[in-house]
């Protein structure tokens, strides 16, 4: 019988990362907030899950560029926010989304969400870019 209490190389692995936790903790907080009607939460839990994504993409190296990627994200959250808004105001008539309430303050949540994910993505661009 072989002895496997040894291993003959030891892998050691990262101190944990954070994503998983941003991602549940930012999906959380924007789901509390839309359906509460608490806009600064769901803006920041949608800002937070965009960026959460982004980095975890980033970390497992399936994305070069996390920040296009939130920037995608949050261009994203503009379009679907925008028509949710317009149908929620009566602009746009969606008849799949008739029997639906309350989606102009939804899109209102994710058309600020989408800015303010994109606005940070460019602001850590731009200082990026001057520090090097």
């Amino acid at each position: 019988m072989a002895d496997h209490s040894r291993q003959a190389t030891t892998e050691q692995t990262d101190a944990a990362r954070p994503w998983p936790i941003l991602v549940a903790l930012g999906l959380v907080g924007s789901e509390v907030g839309i359906v509460v009607d608490l806009l600064p939460v769901a803006v920041a839990g949608l800002v937070a899950f965009a960026a959460s994504v982004a980095g975890i993409l980033a970390d497992a190296e399936y994305v070069d560029r996390p920040l296009t990627l939130a920037a995608t994200f949050g261009g994203g959250f503009v379009v679907v926010g925008a028509v949710l808004a317009a149908h929620g105001t009566g602009t746009l008539s969606i008849g799949l989304l008739e029997p639906l309430t309350g989606l102009a303050s939804r899109g209102v949540a994710l058309v600020l969400a989408g800015v303010v994910t994109v606005g940070g993505a460019g602001l850590v661009r731009a200082r990026r870019s001057t520090q090097r």
